[in-house]
């Protein structure tokens, strides 16, 4: 088959999107498809091999109090699809960006399968909210990582041509397992680490309040923050502000590989985020046998199945007191980090990469995934 896939991000950004659509283009490319990958935004120079496409973003423009297609922005990607003739665009994270594709793809005889990731249907920008029916209505198919999600799309009429189909992220659990050695604490200070962009979302204030919280009490540690993104000047004085700025550390983008000897030396993994979907970054860690503790947003209680700490989110007290209950207690963290890796083995990407095969070639037949 002949297969585009795009995705509303910075294919220069670390995210879970990112993620799954690399992984899913490599997969699909080794299973002898003819794979084409497109990003909204490149901010930073493509990767080696060029196996990141192209990168151009496809905004609606403003015109008589409503939005439409821009006629620039329509003829590039008409020119594209053209040069491309993908059989189905796979389009990860629904956005108005997806009405440029749905204009052309009768035309063209192109099949549309939309890939709902999380904040997307769940933390909807305000000026993306108005055209999520007609996305999510017109697709030929569409795709939710979560049950979470399909939930959402219902009870906000959200209706998709059939019932969405749930492909839950997957992950390589044999890259992210922990070593055959003993982890030795590094520093004086336990050890939090959490992941992710360092945007709002992404609830890191919270995170900082809660590390607050536990150096009032005479009970600090050390976090180490993985990620950038816009928020990260206002959470390094948030942090000064707080009197904490020596216990974070803000390491910024780390390859894999780093972020893997991060979670095997920490104490506790932590995501504080105000929405998810099904997040990669938890999963992650459960994999490499950390124990977690996470904000109980979106699909993060189905992934942890019970495989990890839950508190409320936006809750720096509750965050505070479930981080150092784990930190007192070592038995407790070892009991839950052997709890999160066997949690994290039900989450295969190969699983994952077949079943987005499967939608797609369905959808190519003429069938309604």
């Amino acid at each position: 088959m002949r297969i585009l896939l795009y995705a509303n991000a910075d294919a220069a950004e670390a995210g879970g999107v990112q993620a799954v659509m690399r992984g899913l283009a490599a997969a699909l490319a080794a299973r002898g498809h003819r794979v084409a990958t497109g990003w909204a935004a490149r901010s930073a120079p493509p990767r080696a091999g060029g196996e990141d496409g192209w990168a151009e973003a496809f905004h609606l423009r403003r015109r008589d109090g409503g939005r439409r297609l821009g006629l620039g922005t329509a003829l590039r990607l008409a020119v594209r699809l053209l040069r491309e003739r993908p059989q189905v665009v796979n389009i990860h994270y629904a956005s108005p960006s997806t009405l440029y594709f749905l204009a052309f793809a009768r035309l063209l005889g192109i099949r549309v399968v939309v890939t709902c990731h999380g904040s997307d249907v769940l933390r909807p920008l305000p000026e993306d909210a108005p055209f999520l029916g007609e996305v999510i209505g017109e697709a030929d198919a569409v795709t939710v990582v979560s049950d979470e999600i399909a939930a959402r799309l219902a009870a906000e009429g959200l209706a998709p041509r059939s019932a969405p189909r749930v492909i839950a992220n997957g992950i390589d659990t044999q890259f992210w397992a922990p070593p055959q050695t003993h982890r030795e604490r590094r520093g004086a200070l336990p050890t939090l680490v959490a992941v992710g962009r360092l945007e709002e979302v992404k609830g890191f204030d919270i995170l900082l309040e809660a590390c607050a919280i536990l150096a009032a009490r005479g009970a600090p540690a050390r976090l180490v923050l993985v990620g950038e993104g816009s928020q990260g000047p206002a959470l390094r004085a948030q942090a000064a502000r707080l009197g904490i700025a020596a216990e974070v550390d803000f390491a910024g983008r780390l390859p894999p590989e780093a972020i893997r000897a991060q979670l095997h030396a920490a104490e506790l993994f932590v995501l504080s985020s105000r929405s998810e979907g099904m997040p990669l970054a938890l999963m992650e860690a459960m994999a490499s046998g950390a124990a977690c503790v996470a904000a109980d947003v979106g699909g993060v209680a189905r992934t942890a199945g019970g495989a990890a700490r839950l508190v409320p989110p936006g809750d720096p007290a509750a965050l505070a007191a479930a981080i150092a209950s784990l930190i007192a207690d070592e038995g407790a963290r070892a009991a839950l980090g052997e709890q999160a890796r066997a949690r994290a083995r039900a989450f295969s990407a190969e699983a994952a990469h077949a079943a987005y095969e499967a939608v797609i070639a369905e959808v190519v037949r003429g069938r309604r995934a």
